[in-house]
């Protein structure tokens, strides 16, 4: 059986991302690096240098400011940002709880929850929310992409 490929420009969002995937039940769909995709089904455009990837592809996850390149064009466009409210799935609030848990607030198309993390990974929220959009638009609950990131961190 073919696994469905969410394409991702580094290896920490694969690792990530696959965590997320398994603890979710939806290991039929994996995260791989570009060239390394079977059946294409999200590519997730961090970069412009992930924009050479598009074609093919029937829907994207990229970064805000990204969002008005031709190469979208004919592509489901779902968008993120650490800093623009209009993009599909924010991160906000970045705090540290008295406890000393890392905690922000995702905010998506429909949903909203608060992360709670022990430790902050070394790429951040950035990589959270990533991670966790492309999880959601792949079709995985909401709920239990926040379950599995308080599990992880």
């Amino acid at each position: 059986m073919t696994s469905q490929s969410i394409v991702v420009g580094k290896e920490e969002t694969a690792r990530l991302l696959n965590r997320l995937l398994k603890d979710c039940g939806w290991e039929q769909v994996k995260a791989v690096l570009p060239g390394k995709e079977q059946q294409k089904k999200l590519l997730v455009v961090d970069s412009p240098e992930m924009l050479r990837w598009v074609q093919g592809f029937p829907q994207c996850l990229a970064e805000y400011t990204l969002r008005e390149d031709p190469r979208f064009a004919g592509v489901k466009l779902t968008t993120y940002s650490l800093e623009n409210d209009r993009a599909d799935y924010t991160a906000r609030g970045l705090h540290t709880t008295p406890e000393g848990y890392k905690a922000f607030e995702i905010v998506g198309t429909g949903c909203i929850g608060r992360v709670r993390l022990r430790m902050l990974p070394a790429c951040g929220e950035e990589l959270i929310l990533i991670a966790a959009s492309a999880a959601v638009v792949c079709g995985a609950p909401f709920a239990q992409v926040l379950s599995s990131l308080h599990k992880i961190f």
